[in-house]
């Protein structure tokens, strides 16, 4: 009985992170997808979630958090 109720309050909680993830991006307004994907993976959602968030597939949401840390590792890289 205690793994069911485990079970139950474990997916209750991910539905409750989709919800909180979906008004978060909702929020976000027109800001461009990859800064979206980049604050979401910084909130703690897998890519496959992002995707799911945004109505886009996982493949984009990857290349986005790539050129994004593509972007920042270069950027840090002139500072020096």
């Amino acid at each position: 009985m205690s793994n069911n109720v485990d079970d139950k309050l474990s997916t209750a909680m991910e539905r409750i992170s989709m919800v909180l993830g979906a008004l978060y991006a909702s929020q976000m307004g027109d800001l461009d997808q990859s800064i979206k994907a980049e604050r979401l993976s910084r909130c703690g959602f897998s890519n496959t979630e992002i995707a799911d968030l945004l109505a886009t597939s996982p493949n984009t949401i990857n290349v986005a958090l790539h050129k994004a840390r593509r972007k920042k590792k270069a950027g840090t890289k002139k500072k020096k």
